[in-house]
């Protein structure tokens, strides 16, 4: 009796993993489906470049000055420089300013982006991006888009825009300039802001139309 009760107890059944296999080949691809991969845009620029040198042989001389368009953000709007001088401020915005002035003078940008690197700063994700928001919405894109248009007829062949900002200006800025200035929209002018944003980029046989797309960062002085 003993050693049939020792037989008994050494029998262990096999597990059947048939079932879980299934639900295991049956999860996957449903979370597969449900992740959220996040999209990045990438805009290829070139950074400012410092050069060292014992050389004192002055530079050749280029055989045609160079635009140098530069777009300056400040707290107070946007200012477009060229080779020329700085462009004039455009009618109802202070003299001396920018040459594109905020859309209300009275948004204080500086203290906008401030703020919203402090709510980020202490994970307030949703009310840090609101103040940026905000502190874009001030400036006057459409205006920007509207000169630099006007600047790309009178230079054709020129591709290259610098974009600076004051200081703790944000990237957020910067990026947006950029985007403003790479493409050429539907219309070569607009002054509805729905129909801005909402606009598609110019089509040239199977490119977009390009503006000044090659943005380079430049240092501000």
């Amino acid at each position: 009796m003993a050693k049939e009760r020792r037989g008994q107890e050494e029998a262990v059944p096999e597990l059947n993993l048939a079932p879980i296999m299934n639900m295991v080949v049956i999860l996957i691809p449903l979370l597969l489906l449900s992740v959220v991969f996040l999209q990045v845009g990438v805009i290829n620029i070139t950074a400012p470049k410092l050069s060292i040198s014992n050389n004192s042989e002055p530079p050749p001389e280029p055989e045609e000055e160079p635009l140098n368009l530069t777009v300056s953000i400040e707290a107070k709007g946007l200012r477009i420089t060229a080779s020329g001088g700085v462009l004039p401020e455009k009618p109802g915005c202070p003299v001396p300013g920018p040459t594109i002035c905020l859309k209300d003078q009275k948004v204080d940008t500086t203290a906008k982006f401030k703020r919203a690197r402090e709510l980020m700063a202490a994970d307030n994700l949703q009310g840090g991006e609101t103040e940026m928001k905000q502190a874009l919405a001030a400036y006057d894109w459409i205006a920007l888009y509207n000169e630099l248009v006007k600047i790309k007829k009178q230079f054709p062949d020129e591709n290259i825009i610098k974009v600076t900002g004051e200081q703790d200006m944000p990237y957020a800025a910067i990026v947006r300039a950029m985007d403003v200035a790479r493409f050429k929209l539907e219309k070569d002018s607009y002054s509805k802001p729905s129909e801005f944003w909402n606009a598609t980029y110019k089509k040239k046989g199977n490119e977009f139309e390009k503006l000044f797309y090659d943005p380079v960062l430049a240092l501000a002085q």
